[in-house]
């Protein structure tokens, strides 16, 4: 199976509140490049596929209409830019892979494709970019970005991938880079041409401003659930980050999204799935169900409250408690209303209803099967149900807490999936890139629905 981890370059990734943990490195280690360069050794000796950093734009400021409350619980902010952080992980790694979040909505094409290439070069083609488009409310609050429709911001998003495939691929030939001393020329500028791109959204004449690095095109992660991200991800994305909340609807989307690619001229099989689940292990139940406890207790209320309302753009605090949802459908409540319709039981929900549900954290042995938890024999069992019974590739994981889930996740279960010969335990040295972890060795160039267009 192919395994990620996720993160993020804040106090508390992904677990709002577990920066309290008397022994949780991520509330000062965030900042340091020595506490990242000690996570990737960890994931390299584990023989993991990838240390994924996501990442927002911005402060929410959607609950109680502020910023405060974000400041206030670690919720997102403080944040360093991870895109700095990878460089410094790579020096101390030779085959672990990196993946990072970067919008299309505050960056331009032409800096994102210089960045990339920069990043490959750097990593030696342990790249990977997670696209995004950008759908917060706070985007207009930062200066970088007006907001758009959420069609619109992926059309604008496949010109933005047209432009910076184009640079990659096209405006650098193979061979233009000659480094002959004796004709001081360094590159063939006839080998060398511009993007030469005249869009709805851009312009783009220039040459890519980096010779070629060892993948060309980053690998391109992607994680679109809507018709239109899904759209969007069969045309371009090599990797897509799911969050199937049964096996059924797994089964039933992974064979909708390879459909979808096959129609975009792709390899259907090659479209690399993983599902996205937070990990809480340990040697046996006892100690798994005091780890569950334990993220009961330090979990942040205000924290998720700010989280799920700078997510939906609705501010829960702006109503009274005993307002019926139903009041609250408008155009853009029909998800706010329907959040927790599964816990109705044919009466009428509140706000309070919503505001207890956002900010009260369910105990992950309740979860079912959203999350792996239990001992590592028990979460491989569920890991290889859900590749067998969905067609998924594998697992984006998210341990909890931060820190000792990620020593938890290399010492205990690693060594599972090891023995059940679910996961390497080594890297396959032929694969030299993280493109060719994905699709196996000599397959380091990108074959996107765009590229196979141009090609066939």
């Amino acid at each position: 199976m192919h395994l990620n981890v996720l993160t993020q370059c804040i106090p508390a990734p992904l677990f709002e509140g577990m920066w309290r943990r008397p022994d949780d490195e991520t509330a000062t280690g965030y900042r340091q490049a020595d506490y990242w360069m000690d996570v990737a050794r960890q994931l390299e000796a584990a023989c993991v596929d990838a240390l994924f950093f996501a990442d927002t734009v911005g402060v929410y400021d959607v609950y109680q209409a502020s910023c405060e409350p974000s400041i206030r619980h670690a919720m997102q902010v403080p944040a360093i830019d991870p895109v700095l952080v990878i460089p410094a992980a790579a020096t101390v790694t030779r085959h672990l892979g990196f993946a990072v979040t970067y919008s299309t909505s505050y960056h331009q094409p032409y800096q994102c494709a210089r960045l990339f290439s920069t990043l490959d070069h750097l990593t030696n083609g342990r790249i990977g970019w997670n696209i995004v488009t950008s759908d917060l409310k706070l985007s207009a609050a930062t200066g970088m970005s007006g907001q758009l429709g959420h069609d619109e911001r992926y059309d604008r998003a496949d010109e933005y991938l047209e432009i910076t495939t184009r640079l990659w691929e096209q405006s650098w030939q193979d061979g233009a880079v000659v480094r002959d001393a004796a004709q001081d020329m360094f590159a063939d500028p006839a080998l060398v041409s511009g993007a030469d791109y005249h869009g709805t959204w851009y312009t783009v004449t220039a040459p890519h401003q980096c010779e070629p690095s060892p993948q060309r095109t980053p690998v391109l992660y992607q994680a679109g659930s809507s018709p239109r991200g899904l759209a969007f991800a069969a045309r371009h994305a090599e990797v897509v980050f799911v969050t199937f909340s049964s096996l059924r609807q797994g089964r039933e989307r992974v064979a909708d999204l390879r459909r979808r690619a096959e129609q975009a001229g792709r390899d259907p099989a090659a479209l690399k799935i993983l599902q996205g689940m937070c990990l809480i292990t340990a040697e046996d139940e006892d100690q798994a169900r005091a780890r569950a406890d334990e993220y009961m207790a330090l979990s942040s209320r205000g924290g998720l409250m700010a989280k799920w309302c700078g997510w939906s753009g609705f501010d829960l605090d702006a109503y009274p408690p005993d307002t019926p949802l139903s009041k609250l459908r408008t155009a853009d409540l029909h998800s706010v209303a329907d959040f927790v319709s599964g816990a109705a039981q044919g009466r009428e929900l509140t706000v309070a209803d919503l505001r207890d549900s956002v900010a009260s954290p369910q105990r992950p042995h309740a979860f079912g099967r959203l999350v792996l938890f239990g001992t590592p024999s028990q979460i491989a069992d569920r890991m290889q149900e859900w590749i067998e019974r969905t067609g998924i590739d594998g697992f984006n994981l998210m341990p909890c807490p931060p820190s000792r889930g990620l020593r938890d996740l290399c010492d205990l279960l690693v060594p599972e999936l090891q023995r059940r010969g679910l996961l390497r335990k080594a890297y396959d040295p032929a694969e030299r890139t993280l493109r060719e972890r994905y699709l196996g060795a000599g397959q380091s160039r990108y074959h996107g629905a765009r590229h196979h267009e141009e090609t066939s």
